[in-house]
């Protein structure tokens, strides 16, 4: 009998045995595919700046002694080393900061309400000043946290997290001054959990439309 293997080898009509499978589709694919969280990353720029309380603080849980508003701006990071090389592309939204009084050895507490690609939310948690701070003594480095509500329905919750750094500025000084060669003011990082697609539905959703981003 004549062996037909080695033609039909050459014809590609045989597999070749090569002891290695076929590489698997990467996971990280679907991380962001799968919609399953909202994730923005972002710049913030204080333009406005009152002492005392205002209308859009009064549902914050504390008293308010000072309050900023702040645009937000879509960042670029460099692809080959993460290294963010653009600070200003894109307004992406805004939000207005509460402030309660500073006290000693205590977190600085916050309530801000506002929006990112034109999701609303409502955020209440604290800053604290970091250990390690820049080598100038012009701007302060911090951290805020804020656990986020009153979003759209078709989330279940989320939370922000800022890298800050805070220029010192008089009262005399407008609030945009920043320290040239420093970001002003803070990078922030939101992640927002979206509902199974069951909850979504049981709550009327289906057929709505959702919100963008």
């Amino acid at each position: 009998m004549i062996d037909l293997r080695p033609a039909l080898l050459l014809a590609g009509l045989l597999p070749i045995a090569t002891g290695q499978a076929a590489p698997p589709q990467s996971p990280y694919r679907e991380e962001v595919r799968a919609g399953l969280e909202r994730i923005y990353v972002f710049r913030t720029i204080r333009t406005e700046h009152h002492s005392g309380t205002t209308p859009a603080c009064a549902s914050a849980p504390f008293r308010p002694v000072n309050n900023d508003y702040y645009e937000l701006w879509s960042i670029a990071l460099r692809a080959a080393d993460s290294r963010v090389v653009a600070t200003h592309e894109h307004d992406v939204g805004g939000f207005t900061a509460c402030f309660g009084p500073l006290e000693r050895d205590e977190p600085l507490r916050m309530f801000a309400v506002g929006s990112i690609a034109h999701i609303p939310w409502t955020g209440v948690g604290e800053c604290l000043l970091m250990p390690s701070q820049p080598p100038v003594r012009t701007v302060f480095a911090f951290t805020c946290h804020l656990m986020l509500s009153g979003l759209p329905q078709a989330y279940a919750g989320g939370f922000a997290v800022s890298s800050t750094l805070s220029p010192l500025v008089s009262k005399t000084q407008p609030p945009t001054a920043h320290v040239p060669g420093y970001l002003s003011t803070s990078i922030v990082v939101i992640r927002l959990w979206r509902k199974p697609a069951a909850a979504r539905r049981s709550g009327g959703l289906a057929g709505r439309h959702e919100p963008s981003g």
